[in-house]
């Protein structure tokens, strides 16, 4: 057992019968206080109901339950509108009914066994089996049976029990077990919203046992019976170890959520089986967690067939579609991936920089999907590869992103973007050790509002200080001390998501990424242009096999619209707003919507006033003065600028080229000032050119209905007899080796002899 495990096990309730008990005595319903004063919180004091049977365990503290069914019926509403601990009095006082609820009186004796305090608890519940309280000497011949007996104790007094600590042999045999109340132990504040603190059980609970290996035997040598809260024996069945959903009762969940059952009517339906919420051992919520983390996918009505007759139309359609199914050890589906030969060709353009959110449809939909998203060259989201999932843990991540490296041939992205969870970090870095792994800084800060708007000063300075200290800092060393200065400046010491926040900080501060190309891309930005489609196309529908039917119209419409845009960007030109030849050359060849990122930065050379700071050799530095609007406000920057006169070489302290690909006004500025007249080839990317042209898009997409492009036909014709091809050849070496040889001489034959009409026209990269 683990320290600090509750124990979870179907058992049943004690039923209370108060009329085979002869030793019960009853009050007239007269003698008792009239109630209603209590009702409109009042506190009149409430005498004993009972009185102490003679012939009870003569046990320190005595604990009778013995209400009369005309008696607990109008009384059980009163006692279940407040909750509170029900108060110990002096032997001489009758107990006073407190502000709360109270279903166990105590009577003092004067015993003191086995108890440092002198107090000990013990119920007695009429009309079933008593448990025995625990004594020492007691004796168990296995771990099982000691636990089921403290358990059932527990539950007969109204308390919890879990494992506090436990030691075992080198062979796994016990040694020794400590079972306590599971309300022991110190209550610790897990959350950083001190105006929200979260709800703790714990009470320092000193009741306990201690049972040791002796001669093949458990035996009891330390007890401790006092509880320092109030005990509720009729709600026992809501701790959690006397909480756990039944076998048979899993089967009924499965087969109910299968034939699309939700789950209020189907825990309804048990209720009436059992005659009753008190007679079942779990809760509603048991049976929804159960479900969730059953892990395996449920596919809904229809869904596996969907989902095997989907994979087998899109490998029909291309030979390169990938997919891969992960079931469990019982044969049932966990998670599912897969790729079409367009995605996986696309990946060898757009793969850097990629994106991975499982957020977005589980938070809408409840669907479990999990899409690998890159940038095309217009700046558009591209799918790469998407996935199924049942569960969202490390082993599961691993597996994706291993089946997901291995569809796109081992070659890991050199960058990749997530929100921040532990699980995925964990599985990037074992099947991505060497891609650099980044948060989103979008979702970080979007928790600011709840994790510190309880602070007095966080509409007065705490938050615009911590976004200066996100956004302003140009280098780690600024970031470090200006987060010394907000932690400081308003005692954040001891906040724990902040806390965090800087361990993980390499992970989402602009300052420590500022050398990392990332596209331009965020999580952020793939969801909003992900989404609309989701939002167009899926609406409010959960079910996997009209998820599969919609899919295909969503990823038919995202390739329309890069066909669209690459006919615009070669049929339409977007003016220059300047005489600069900089930014004649990218109008020239990249596409319309990188294009429209360059001439922002070239009209925001209009506010930037460059200053020569300091000349090393060939190295100069310029300070370039710029000016940014920030909610409607002036803002005020300095960057730095290296320029390099022998090789015409820019760098700029704000690193947008570095992490955007796109020049920044700074080093626009300064290229104006160097009387630069061509853009250097290493600044500009093909990744956003218009005029290279990818296989990708030659490629029939599964989702096209039908291509009519001679180019994608002849493609597809070429590409179904060279799987034949390969496919025998691979036989061995011998024919291997012939065929290869023979590609690369057909294809140097097919490079240098193509048709005028087939050669793409080569634009001009520097002007004269």
């Amino acid at each position: 057992m683990e320290k600090g495990k509750e124990h979870t096990s179907p058992t049943t309730l004690p039923t209370t019968n108060p009329s085979t008990n002869p030793s019960t005595q009853v009050r007239p319903m007269s003698s008792y206080t009239d109630f209603s004063s209590y009702m409109h919180e009042g506190h009149a004091p409430m005498p004993h109901a009972f009185l102490p049977r003679p012939d009870a365990n003569p046990s320190p503290w005595t604990c009778q339950e013995n209400l009369t069914s005309g008696f607990q019926s109008s009384v059980s509403s009163l006692i279940g509108l407040n909750s509170a601990s029900s108060s110990h009095e002096e032997p001489s006082q009758e107990p006073t009914l407190d502000s709360g609820e109270v279903e166990t009186f105590y009577t003092p004796s004067e015993s003191k066994d086995n108890d440092e305090s002198g107090t000990q608890n013990t119920v007695h519940t009429e009309g079933a089996d008593i448990i025995e309280e625990p004594k020492l000497g007691m004796v168990f011949k296995s771990e099982e049976e000691l636990v089921s007996y403290y358990k059932r104790y527990g539950k007969q007094c109204g308390f919890g029990i879990m494992t506090q600590r436990s030691h075992r042999f080198e062979d796994g045999r016990l040694r020794y077990v400590t079972l306590g109340c599971a309300r022991g132990g110190k209550a610790r504040n897990r959350t950083s919203n001190v105006a929200r603190p979260r709800p703790t059980s714990k009470t320092d609970c000193k009741a306990k046992i201690n049972a040791t290996f002796i001669e093949g035997v458990l035996k009891v040598l330390t007890v401790h019976n006092s509880h320092n809260h109030g005990l509720s024996p009729q709600k026992s069945r809501f701790f959690r170890c006397n909480r756990e959903v039944s076998e048979s009762v899993k089967r009924v969940l499965d087969s109910n959520n299968q034939a699309n059952i939700r789950m209020n009517k189907s825990f309804v339906s048990l209720v009436q089986e059992a005659g009753g919420f008190e007679n079942l051992p779990f809760s509603e919520k048991d049976c929804c967690n159960y479900i969730d983390e059953a892990r395996h996918l449920q596919l809904g009505k229809g869904g596996a067939g969907a989902l095997c007759e989907y994979f087998a139309k899109m490998q029909y359609k291309n030979d390169g579609f990938f997919s891969l199914m992960d079931m469990d050890d019982d044969g049932r589906l966990r998670n599912v991936f897969w790729a079409d030969a367009r995605s996986r060709a696309a990946y060898k353009y757009f793969g850097d920089v990629v994106t991975f959110d499982t957020t977005y449809l589980r938070n809408r939909y409840g669907v479990p999907f999990a899409p690998f998203v890159g940038v095309n060259h217009h700046g558009q989201s591209i799918l790469l590869g998407a996935g199924l999932i049942s569960s969202e843990d490390t082993e599961t991540f691993t597996w994706l992103f291993q089946t997901w490296l291995n569809c796109m041939d081992g070659e890991a992205p050199k960058a990749i973007i997530t929100d921040q969870d532990r699980a995925i970090k964990n599985a990037i870095a074992l099947i991505f050790p060497n891609s650099r792994h980044r948060f989103c800084l979008w979702h970080i800060l979007n928790k600011v509002s709840e994790k510190l708007g309880s602070h007095g000063a966080y509409k007065t300075g705490l938050k615009s200080h911590l976004l200066k200290c996100v956004y302003d800092s140009q280098t780690i060393e600024e970031f470090e001390k200006c987060w010394e200065v907000l932690i400081t400046t308003y005692n954040l010491q001891d906040n724990a998501w902040l806390q965090s926040l800087y361990a993980e900080r390499t992970y989402w501060a602009p300052a420590f990424l500022k050398e990392i190309f990332w596209a331009g891309m965020s999580t952020t930005q793939r969801s909003e242009s992900m989404n609309a489609f989701f939002d167009s196309y899926v609406h409010t529908r959960t079910n996997l096999k009209e998820f599969v039917d919609q899919f295909d119209n969503i990823l038919r419409k995202k390739i329309e619209n890069e066909n669209e845009a690459d006919f615009h960007s070669f049929n339409v030109t977007i003016p220059v707003v300047s005489v600069s030849p900089l930014e004649k050359i990218f109008q020239n060849i990249y596409t319309n919507s990188k294009f429209r990122e360059v001439q922002k930065e070239v009209v925001g050379m209009l506010g930037c006033l460059p200053t020569l700071h300091s000349q090393d050799g060939v190295i100069a530095t310029y300070h370039v003065e710029d000016e940014v609007c920030v909610d409607d406000l002036i803002k005020e920057v300095t960057q730095k600028v290296y320029f390099n006169e022998a090789k015409c070489e820019v760098k700029c302290s704000c690193s947008l080229f570095e992490m955007r690909g796109i020049l920044c006004r700074h080093a626009l500025s300064i290229m104006r000032v160097k009387k630069v007249r061509s853009v250097p080839e290493k600044y500009i990317l093909d990744r956003w050119r218009k005029d290279i042209k990818r296989t990708y898009t030659l490629i029939q997409s599964s989702y096209d209905i039908v291509d009519a492009r001679p180019e994608v036909s002849r493609y597809s014709r070429i590409m179904k007899v060279c799987y034949d091809v390969a496919t025998n050849a691979a036989s061995c070496d011998e024919h291997a080796k012939d065929m290869i040889d023979k590609l690369y001489a057909m294809n140097d034959v097919y490079r240098t002899n193509k048709s005028p009409h087939q050669t793409c026209s080569n634009v001009a990269v520097t002007l004269g």
